[in-house]
């Protein structure tokens, strides 16, 4: 079996962010180390700064949600008083129609008393008067045509002093109305405003984000290059087991689409040639022995006894890829890559298999740090010497 591919990509693409965010690459210097550090450190000063601007986007989706349901209910409020405004001014209408008629049956009603001497007509009544009980129904009509004239006096003045209290009450509702008009033009104005500074954060933050992805496309596939070569190369079927596992432990932790494709694809590749070399094995086989697809290598590149420490957390790794603890497959950990290259395919004793994708201030020389998905679990393994093989 010939010796396979190195797994392991001295990645030498890093973010260099200047004032204005200016995207650079470091240049491939292994001695620059210095310089490696401080891009790995504004890498991640630019996660955390995406992270934050992201937090402060869905405040602003909150305080905006908050005021259009404000603005909502004042419109809601508006609407309501148009609606009285408007039967208030059907009511005075009505009331206008209603005085008019009846000062109108009054004046009538006047003018013909005026016309008639009432005290002649009184006398002309008790001369034509048939009886006694002629004249008094004769007074009685009289009587009651007075009474209506007084009441009619009375709801005229009834309804004038409603009409006053009518038009009290449509000024207060204009009043109203203005105030809420005021409340709402406000409402809008600090919805504009934030709508504005929404927008700008939204644009700084997708610029940031798509510099970001850039670095970490190019990081991810420089990672799984290798791997993928070794897919399309090699027909051992040892190799192609190992090349399956290594890009099915590190799919999860990619975070680019472009990488994710391009290690879907060689999977289904390695799959695909896996399944034909066995086939093919089988058919010419004479003894019927069984194949070594262990997917194993006895041979490590290099062999160190670690302080490990253990440590959580999210965000991103130096690589740019998602912290992943998966004892089945590919976990993640931190090393110098003075001794240990980024990119590095280790196999950790009591750990298992990890790539070595993150680095830390404290992390130098033969110290590595093993990332657990709780504090619990980092608290448990506490601080222990191990045994890390960098497998080929």
């Amino acid at each position: 079996m010939s010796k396979k591919k190195v797994f392991s990509v001295v990645l030498v693409l890093f973010l260099c962010l200047n004032n204005t965010y200016n995207i650079v690459f470091a240049e491939p210097n292994s001695s620059s180390n210095v310089s490696i550090d401080e891009n790995v450190t504004k890498y991640k000063e630019l996660d955390k700064k995406a992270l934050e601007l992201d937090a402060e986007v869905g405040k602003l989706n909150i305080e905006i949600e908050e005021i259009n349901n404000k603005l909502e209910k004042n419109n809601s409020e508006i609407k309501n008083t148009e609606a009285e405004i408007e039967n208030i001014n059907k009511k005075i209408e009505d009331s206008k129609v209603e005085i008019e008629e009846r000062e109108a049956l009054m004046s009538q009603r006047l003018r013909s008393m005026y016309k008639s001497n009432i005290t002649t007509d009184m006398m002309y009544y008790i001369l034509t008067s048939e009886n006694i009980f002629d004249l008094f129904s004769r007074i009685e009509a009289v009587s009651k045509l007075i009474s209506v004239d007084k009441n009619i006096i009375s709801d005229i003045n009834d309804k004038k002093d409603s009409l006053v209290k009518d038009s009290e009450i449509i000024e207060d509702k204009q009043k109203e109305l203005k105030t809420l008009s005021a409340t709402i033009e406000n409402d809008l104005s600090i919805v504009n405003q934030k709508k504005e500074e929404q927008e700008s954060l939204l644009a700084e933050l997708n610029e940031e984000k798509d510099a970001v992805m850039s670095i970490i496309e190019a990081n991810e596939v420089n990672l799984v290059s290798n791997t993928i070569s070794t897919v399309d190369s090699s027909d051992s079927i040892s190799q192609l087991k190992d090349a399956l596992n290594t890009l099915t432990g590190i799919l999860p932790q990619l975070n680019s689409n472009y990488a994710i494709s391009l290690v879907e694809e060689s999977i289904s590749n390695a799959k695909y040639k896996i399944d034909s070399l066995e086939s093919a094995k089988a058919s010419t086989s004479e003894d019927g022995s069984s194949l070594d697809v262990s997917g194993s290598n006895s041979e490590y590149l290099s062999t160190y006894s670690m302080s490990a420490t253990a440590y959580t957390g999210h965000g991103l790794t130096a690589l740019g890829l998602k912290p992943v603890r998966n004892p089945n497959g590919l976990s993640t950990v931190a090393v110098d890559p003075n001794v240990i290259p980024l990119g590095s395919k280790v196999f950790v004793e009591g750990y298992g298999y990890a790539i070595a994708s993150d680095t830390g201030g404290a992390i130098k020389g033969n110290k590595i740090d093993l990332y657990f998905n709780t504090v619990a679990d980092c608290y448990s393994f506490g601080r222990r010497t191990v045994t890390v093989h960098v497998v080929p």
